[in-house]
Order: structure tokens, then C-alpha cells, then sequence
């Protein structure tokens, strides 16, 4: 497995963990997932990543109960919805992130998404005492922009945000405008989500190109080369960036198999290229 560094500190963390969206959502399916996250472990894919809304608190559940005797092994992250992002709200849904999770700390807190009601720093004031407290190691951000970075950097003081978890994949590049060169500079780990593009449904964009078009036959035609994938190729990709870690979702475990050999090996100049050129940054991103 490849690791990279969180942030500034000195932890180091699988450059693909799993991502647990949706996880927990159906009872029936609880034994099927606790497999998969287990193989990932046991297959180095020690980042875990899930939030106290993914199935209103049943991904968190999931982890818990995968997580439980391998505790000290895992570098878990969990989010905080940003419905209670106020000072109390924080604290309370920590506590309750904590119960489900069955653990005494969490690795890694977010605040999920920029919060409409409550100010930046009130909720980074509450973060930094859940780490005074010894419930959360490091504190991180998501989809955050980087003038909001700035604000929940100041707010935090002595505590550094280490990470900032954003939407990346290939037809979404946005981030490489401004917030990847913001957080390389400032020494913030970027955590991609969904590498293989996001629910049009939800979101309204571009998800995986498809079978039969260019742009899937150029990804095919490299992974040949490489006796992998297209998806492979697009998470190989992903990596490429300094200080980027991605986390597609543990969907069960041929698919965490094939996460898993996205890495290992390298796309050439050429191959790069013709990324670019079939995946250009728009303006629309």
C-alpha cells in the first residue's frame, strides 16, 4: 500500500481508503458490508471514511461494528452534518459519532458542508475543544472553499486543519483551480470523493464515461497497457496529485479488489496526455 502524509503532522494514511456512502442503509445487507470493509483492512486500506448522515447515523454503525476488534489498526474519519454546526451541536453530534462508532476517539472530524446557519468559527472553536478533550485526534473541513479554509484555519489556533475532503474526478476538476493549489501550499491533505464521478441524480453531473464512447476507449486502450481497468486508471490518475488521497466507496469486495490495484504502477507522460486531452479542465468547472 501507498501512503502520504495528513496534513503537517507526522501520520501517515493509505493513499485509497473506503468510502461508505450509502452503507447501512438496508439491514439485510449489514453482514455483506462488515465483510467488505474487513477485506479492505485486512488488504491495507486501513482509511476508513463515513459521516453521522449516511444512512442517518446506520453507515456509522457498519464501521463500528467492522472496526471493533481492529480498533488501533484504522485511521477513521467521520463528518459533522452542517445542520449542527453550532458550538453545542458539534460537541453533541461527536459524542453520538463516538456511540455508534463504538470508539473512545475519532482520527479524523469534518465539518461536512460549508454550514448556511452557523458561523465558521463557532463550529472550529468546537472542534478544536473536541481535541482538547482527547475525542478527536485531527480536525479537517469538507467542500470548503479556500477563503472558508482561511477562516477555520484561524478559528482553530494552535490546532492545524489537516485535510479537506472535495468532489474529484475526471469530469469534475474544479478543485484544481484554486483549492488544490491552496492546500498544497498551506500543507492540507486533499481527500477526493467519488472518484467515478457523482449521482446525476443528486448531483446533476457527469459520472463515468460510458462504454462506447472515446472517452472510455481511451481509458481502456491505456489500462490495457497496464493490464488494468478503466476505472483503475482513472483512481491512478487521481493520485498522481501531491497530497491527494481518494476514497471510493466500499461497495463490496471485488470492487475494493480493484480499488485496491489502482496503485503499484504508473501512467507515462504520454498517457497523461491523452488524459488531458480527453478530460480537460472547462469552465464550467
Amino acid at each position: 500500500m501507498l501512503y502520504r502524509r495528513l496534513g503537517v503532522t507526522g501520520v501517515q494514511f493509505p493513499v485509497i481508503g473506503q468510502g461508505t456512502w450509502k452503507l447501512g442503509e438496508d439491514p439485510s445487507n449489514a453482514g455483506r458490508e462488515i465483510e467488505a470493509l474487513r477485506f479492505g483492512l485486512e488488504n491495507g486500506m486501513t482509511l476508513i471514511d463515513t459521516a453521522e448522515e449516511y444512512a442517518k447515523g446506520g453507515s456509522e454503525r457498519i464501521v463500528g461494528e467492522a472496526v471493533a476488534d481492529v480498533r488501533k489498526e484504522v485511521f477513521l474519519v467521520t463528518k459533522v452534518s452542517a445542520k449542527h454546526c453550532s458550538y453545542e451541536g458539534v460537541l453533541q453530534a461527536a459524542e453520538a459519532s463516538l456511540e455508534r462508532l463504538r470508539t473512545g476517539y475519532i482520527d479524523l472530524y469534518l465539518q461536512h458542508w460549508p454550514s448556511p446557519q452557523f458561523e465558521v468559527a463557532e463550529t472550529m472553536s468546537a472542534m478544536a475543544e473536541l481535541v482538547d478533550r482527547g475525542w478527536v485526534r485531527y480536525v479537517g473541513v469538507s467542500n470548503f472553499s479556500p477563503e472558508l479554509m482561511m477562516e477555520a484555519q484561524r478559528a482553530l489556533g494552535k490546532h492545524p486543519l489537516v485535510c479537506n475532503q472535495v468532489g474529484y474526478h475526471l469530469n469534475d476538476r474544479s478543485v484544481e483551480k484554486d483549492i488544490l493549489p491552496y492546500c498544497r501550499s498551506n500543507g492540507i491533505t486533499v481527500m477526493g470523493y467519488s472518484p467515478f464521478g457523482y449521482a446525476p441524480e443528486v448531483f446533476g453531473k457527469k459520472g463515468f464515461p460510458a462504454p462506447g464512447t472515446k472517452e472510455r476507449a481511451i481509458l481502456e486502450q491505456i489500462g490495457a497497457r497496464h493490464g488494468k481497468s478503466a476505472h483503475q486508471v482513472a483512481l491512478n490518475w487521481i493520485l498522481r496529485q501531491e497530497g491527494m488521497v481518494t476514497i471510493p466507496k466500499a461497495a463490496g469486495i471485488e470492487h475494493i479488489r480493484d480499488n485496491r490495484n489502482a496503485i503499484g504502477w504508473e501512467l507515462d507522460v504520454t498517457e497523461l496526455e491523452l488524459i488531458e486531452s480527453a478530460f480537460p479542465v472547462t469552465a464550467g468547472d
